[in-house]
């Protein structure tokens, strides 16, 4: 949702064939954030995507004009893995370290600047918590956007809550949403508060339209 909008409706249907529905989650996110990674120029590191199979996280970012560094145990959709600026790394996404840091142990005084760190990999509260502690403890990036998974009916509270507080404890401002397009999940969202980020209409050009007309009631 964006208030902005017409119906608070953001703008997250791509037309053409996607690996997998589940970019709508991350394009919904940048419209809330009223923010999105910079498109590829030299110098600017590319937006780590841990847990990227198939894609589709990866194939927005792409269509944004981004550069990738993909994480996952199991190959991209084939026109992503042809991609030249999208590297494939097979591995473990909560293992791995970017390559602007030296070694699992690195800590920076803040983040570098535009770097983004973006996951959709099957994580429950405390798995994410712990990825935060690495991520946002260490400053690696100055933006997470991060799907927290839930198993069963009942919501942890007590665990969602404490991966919010990784991130703030570590100076990152922290919101969790249920967006439209999350299931039995939200999205869990932080950016390094020495960076402006005021939620509304993104200045960068976004992608989508909006997945359904907006319906005004009347009588």
């Amino acid at each position: 949702p964006n208030w902005n909008l017409p119906g608070g409706l953001a703008k997250v249907d791509i037309e053409q064939v996607m690996p997998s529905s589940a970019y709508r989650k991350l394009l919904e996110s940048f419209w809330y954030m009223g923010d999105r990674p910079p498109a590829f120029y030299a110098g600017v590191p590319p937006v780590v995507d841990l847990g990227a199979s198939p894609g589709g996280w990866t194939a927005s970012l792409r269509l944004l004009g981004c550069s990738t560094l993909s994480v996952d145990r199991s190959p991209l959709d084939g026109s992503l893995m042809k991609d030249t600026m999208v590297e494939f790394v097979e591995g473990d996404a909560f293992r791995f370290v970017p390559s602007w840091i030296e070694d699992e142990n690195t800590e920076l005084e803040s983040p570098p600047e535009d770097t983004w760190m973006v996951s959709d990999v099957i994580a429950y509260p405390e798995r994410v918590s712990e990825t935060l502690e690495n991520w946002c403890g260490r400053k690696w990036v100055s933006r997470v956007i991060h799907t927290v998974k839930f198993q069963g009916k009942g919501i942890p509270w007590d665990e969602l809550r404490n991966a919010e507080e990784v991130a703030r404890k570590h100076g990152y401002a922290c919101l969790t949403k249920h967006f439209f397009n999350n299931k039995n999940e939200v999205t869990l969202m932080a950016i390094d508060t020495s960076r402006k980020c005021e939620r509304g209409l993104v200045e960068k050009p976004l992608l989508g339209e909006p997945m359904y007309p907006p319906v005004l009631g009347g009588a």
